[in-house]
């Protein structure tokens, strides 16, 4: 994972946004990383390479660390992506809510006002007769 991706400004960015940016940032390290793995644990016979070199266990502690501080980041994103969705929902849930209400205040209003020029309607065929 890069080091910007680290320090993104989270309000300005679109979770589609980041979700771009996060999946080509892990698909391109973990191919790298995997290709890495796969030269370092494979060995062709065929092609006369060198034996496997050994890692060090500073090297495995190192590669963990990584790993972790990965981790924590992807687990970061997900949290604040998953806040601002539930945030957007709310919002959206009370806008529905709001025009519900206004909605049948409207209706209610219509519905007064068409019984009184239906009174007047009744009034105006009565005179009429």
């Amino acid at each position: 994972m890069t080091e910007g991706a680290a320090f993104m400004d989270w309000s300005s960015t679109s979770p589609e946004q980041i979700w771009r940016n996060s999946e080509s940032t892990v698909e391109g390290n973990s191919s790298s990383r995997t290709a890495d793995h796969m030269t370092d644990l494979c060995s062709d016979e065929a092609d006369n390479s060198p034996p496997l070199q050994p890692h060090t266990l500073k090297q495995f502690e190192q590669h963990l660390n990584d790993l972790k501080k990965e981790n924590f980041s992807l687990k970061l994103r997900i949290y604040f992506l998953e806040e601002r969705i539930q945030q957007k929902y709310e919002e959206s849930s009370e806008d529905v809510y709001r025009t519900n209400i206004e909605l049948k205040v409207e209706v209610e209003s219509l519905k007064k006002e068409l019984q009184e020029k239906q009174e007047l309607l009744d009034k105006a065929l009565y005179v009429c007769k």
